[in-house]
């Protein structure tokens, strides 16, 4: 069920013989290549002399550098997507689980 999920979601691609390939590393080359440009964009806006003008160039560079860190994470949860749904399963198991005691124990309330 989970392995369909993924491939839903496109995060895991299966290749012809059916092996299991990640695709950890384009999302994140892609991701450092757009941080990358995002801060080039950021720096030009602090070196352009009308502070105007530098605006919009700080605007779109932080977009980029947003943009860039989403790619980054994307590719991670890709890559770690197994491991860190056991996490949430075991926590949400614990968070879950109570005592039921006796089925007397709400009998007698002083």
């Amino acid at each position: 069920m989970i392995q369909y999920i993924i491939c839903l979601l496109g995060l895991t691609v299966y290749t012809a013989d059916g092996m299991k390939s990640s695709i950890f590393k384009p999302f994140l080359i892609a991701g450092s290549v757009i941080l990358t440009f995002g801060f080039i964009c950021i720096w030009t806006a602090q070196v352009i002399q009308p502070k105007e003008e530098g605006e919009g160039f700080a605007i779109i560079g932080w977009r980029f550098v947003v943009g860039g860190i989403v790619s980054i994470l994307i590719g991670v949860i890709s890559r770690n997507f197994g491991h860190i749904a056991k996490n949430f399963a075991y926590i949400r198991y614990r968070l879950g689980r109570k005592s039921k005691g006796h089925k007397y124990d709400e009998l007698y309330k002083p």
